[in-house]
């Protein structure tokens, strides 16, 4: 027995002396600016968690199983650490579910319901597809999901056309395309994803805006394949620079080539001039201005990380576009947003396990809604 604490209280000594001294090599070799006599750069386990999961991943062990699920053929999905998304497609809908549902439903209608009482012509709700919804051939044998999945119910509930949800669309494309349509080693769909979804939006809106112009796609629709480092769940393994992935460009770039200008919507600094680009989640209200674009309109985009493909293709279709982070906006700022900018659309983009989140259930404010009933 104490040769066994011996060895474990030796083991640990060793630990604590080695991952010191390898972070501080890390450091001084790369020339880094950090503190390195911070507790958390010299004992930072990024580097043998790195290690540990290389060695475990071949064997479809992850080392976050939290974070990643490891399928089939390289790919990877999320796990149950975000929106129990695996949990809730394991075990189907239950009453708790249906009750969130049913509330998201009605706060969505209310939404619709004020905004064109603010002159809003459309208001649109356009579901990023959970990668598993897509792909759920690769996922593992354990994971499989029950049918009807969340969304479907959520759809059912729904009223009007406010909810577009491309997954049956991007089910049917990925029969028809060499190249997936979402990355392997990341939660999002690429750039071919992304404008299947568009596309969707567009048939959506052209019901009552027919006089809308939109980017044409030619034949084949993407044009080449570049590699790329491993995605965001490749980063949660700490192995993004041992998995590769590939970068799909679409046929037709000319459609959406045009100069653009990014200001930031509350100083109204010019952050951007050039191209048009793809654009992250931006940490504050950033408008986009393509005076060049196909229609002369005004959208509120409430996004997340799955509108950053589909940036260039909303700022060649409308010559305003302000890009809002959503998950953490409050329904008063929202409606302070709308009064402000006097959009002609509001579009919402938001990946398929948040579409039932806090956000959703939350309606315009009450002295709000009471206006809009009056006027």
């Amino acid at each position: 027995m104490k040769r066994q604490l011996y060895a474990a209280l030796t083991l640990t000594a060793l630990i604590m002396c080695t991952v010191p001294t390898v972070n501080l090599y890390q450091v001084f070799t790369t020339q880094s600016d950090v503190k390195w006599w911070k507790a958390k750069v010299l004992y930072n386990m990024d580097l043998f968690h790195g290690l540990i999961s290389k060695l475990i991943y071949p064997m479809g062990i992850s080392i976050h199983p939290g974070k990643v699920i490891i399928g089939k053929e390289g790919w990877l999905f999320l796990g149950d650490e975000y929106a129990d998304k695996i949990s809730v497609k394991r075990a189907g809908v239950d009453q708790k579910e249906t009750q969130i549902i049913e509330s998201v439903a009605r706060s969505m209608e209310s939404w619709d319901q004020w905004l064109s009482s603010k002159g809003v012509t459309a208001f649109r709700i356009v579901i990023g597809p959970d990668k598993d919804s897509v792909y759920p051939e690769y996922l593992p044998e354990w994971s499989s999901h029950t049918s009807p999945r969340p969304t479907d119910v959520l759809l059912r509930h729904a009223r009007g056309n406010i909810y577009v949800d491309p997954t049956k669309a991007v089910v049917q494309a990925k029969l028809q395309f060499a190249h997936p349509l979402y990355y392997q080693t990341d939660t999002h769909w690429n750039n071919a994803g992304a404008w299947i979804a568009f596309d969707e939006l567009r048939k959506s809106l052209d019901k009552t805006q027919a006089r809308l112009t939109w980017p044409q796609a030619r034949e084949p629709l993407t044009l080449t394949t570049h590699k790329r480092a491993g995605g965001d769940l490749a980063h949660f393994l700490r192995i993004q620079e041992s998995l590769s992935d590939n970068e799909v460009l679409l046929n037709f770039p000319d459609e959406y080539s045009l100069p653009v200008e990014h200001h930031d919507f509350n100083s109204g600094e010019m952050t951007f001039s050039g191209q048009n680009i793809g654009i992250a989640s931006p940490a504050s209200p950033l408008l986009v201005s393509s005076p060049q674009a196909l229609n002369s309109k005004k959208v509120l985009w409430l996004r997340d990380s799955f509108g950053t493909a589909m940036t260039p293709l909303m700022t060649a279709t409308f010559t305003e576009t302000l890009h809002v982070y959503y998950l953490l906006l409050k329904p008063e700022a929202l409606v302070a947003l709308v009064e402000r900018f006097q959009p002609d659309y509001v579009f919402i983009t938001s990946v398929e396990r948040d579409i039932r989140g806090d956000f959703f259930q939350s309606g315009p404010p009450v002295t709000h809604v009471d206006a809009a009933v009056i006027n």
